[in-house]
């Protein structure tokens, strides 16, 4: 009488231990490769960096270690050193990526300084020139007006002359002469 357990036995060693071996490896990459392809969605790229170092190194490792005897070690060992060369890689890539924005705004600066400090605009030296202004010229004069008699209440006011201002006056344009100091335009 065959027992359950032997008869899973006879089966598993009816695949074959290589066969056995390609199927995890082969599962192993892919899992690997899978969480690195998710993962590296919206990241750093540091972290880009990293999970596809892991996948590419847990690939390597593998097949290393299938030709070595053990390719779950070998898996473990790619995907470590995958991780960390990979994180540099993407670490050293957002440095570089820094230092280029960092000279541009550089550049962008010095370009403003030189605009407001009036390089590269047209020098206009110190001159004369008439501007065009308006005053007002009042012309009001006083005028003698007679005021009848009346009454304020209980008192009686007599008639009588009264000086009064009559407003009055115009604009006058003139030009004048003015001294415009050199400067960049």
């Amino acid at each position: 009488m065959i027992r359950p357990g032997e008869l899973a036995a006879k089966a598993g060693n009816s695949i074959g231990k290589g066969r056995k071996m390609k199927i995890k490896l082969a599962s192993t990459i892919m899992c690997v490769m899978a969480i690195a392809i998710i993962s590296s969605g919206c990241l750093t790229t540091t972290q880009k960096g990293a999970a596809i170092g892991t996948g590419a190194g847990a690939a390597l490792g593998t097949g290393f270690g299938t030709l070595a005897g053990s390719a779950s070690a070998g898996a473990m060992i790619g995907a470590g050193v995958g991780a960390v060369s990979g994180a540099l890689a993407g670490d050293y890539m957002d440095k570089k990526r820094e230092e280029a924005e960092y000279a541009q705004l550089q550049r962008q600066l010095h370009m403003e300084r030189q605009s407001r400090s009036g390089q590269g605009k047209n020098f206009i030296e110190g001159h004369y020139e008439y501007v065009k202004k308006r005053k007002w010229v009042d012309s009001s004069r006083k005028e003698r007006a007679w005021v009848a008699e009346r009454y304020e209440g209980d008192r009686r006011i007599e008639g009588h002359y009264e000086e009064r201002l009559v407003p009055s006056g115009h604009w006058q344009e003139y030009e004048e002469k003015t001294w415009i100091p050199a400067h960049h335009e």
